[in-house]
C-alpha cells in the first residue's frame, strides 16, 4: 500500500493509499477508523478523491462521535456472564 496524500484535519488524520488498483481514504480518530475504496479507474484522478473525502468529512465526524458512544457502551457493559445464553 502506498500513501499519495495526507488530508489536514484539526482532529482526525485522513490518509489517501493506492493499492490493489484502488483508492483507500482512511479516516482515524483515536482507536476508530473508517475506509472508504474508490477504483482507481473511473476516480478522476487524485485531485477528485482528495475532493471527495473532503465531502465526506463532516459526515465521518458524525459516524465517529456514534462508534465512540457505541465503543463506550460496550466496554462500560463489560463482559457478559458466559452462564447466561
Amino acid at each position: 500500500m502506498r500513501t499519495v496524500a495526507q488530508i489536514p484535519h484539526r482532529v482526525m488524520r485522513i490518509v489517501i493509499q493506492e493499492w490493489n488498483e484502488k483508492y483507500h481514504v482512511q479516516f482515524t480518530w483515536g482507536p476508530l477508523e473508517q475506509t472508504y475504496r474508490l477504483p482507481v479507474e473511473g476516480a478522476g484522478g487524485l485531485q477528485a478523491v482528495q475532493s471527495f473525502a473532503q465531502q465526506l468529512i463532516p459526515e465521518v465526524e458524525q459516524m465517529f462521535l456514534t462508534m465512540k458512544a457505541a465503543r463506550s457502551a460496550a466496554l462500560d457493559a463489560g463482559t457478559p456472564d458466559e452462564k447466561t445464553p
